[in-house]
């Protein structure tokens, strides 16, 4: 199936990346010397566009079909994803933050919107 080797690298990639992810937002809050103290905004934005670039080369390297209709699905699988991660955390014993979830959002649906444009940008 994959041809090249970024693309059986991105059949390895997302996986790989989503169980870190997951890990990294779910274990237990343990306080860092040094962590930023109250906006990780940026890091949510980051960590979830980058999750949203790796879904779209995943899909990529397996030839599904790109396009508009791929955007919104995958937009309305990673935000429901993103809503449930920041959701379940209380269980962990770390918090649920609206705001966390809207840096996750945001991230997703511009790095989404990018690819798009770009793929589009490059058939013409």
């Amino acid at each position: 199936m994959p041809r090249t080797r970024w693309d059986r690298a991105a059949l390895v990639a997302l996986p790989a990346y989503w169980i870190l992810l997951f890990v990294a937002t779910h274990y237990p809050h343990v306080r860092i010397p040094g962590e930023i103290p109250q906006s990780d905004k940026l890091a949510h934005f980051t960590a979830f566009g980058l999750l949203a670039f790796l879904y779209w080369q995943f899909a990529r390297a397996r030839r599904s079909p790109l396009g508009p209709r791929f955007v919104w699905t995958s937009s309305a699988v990673l935000i429901a994803y993103a809503a449930v991660d920041e959701y379940v955390q209380q269980v962990f014993g770390r918090f649920t933050d609206v705001m966390d979830f809207v840096a996750n959002t945001t991230g997703i649906v511009v790095v989404l919107v990018a690819l798009e444009v770009h793929r589009r940008i490059a058939a013409r």
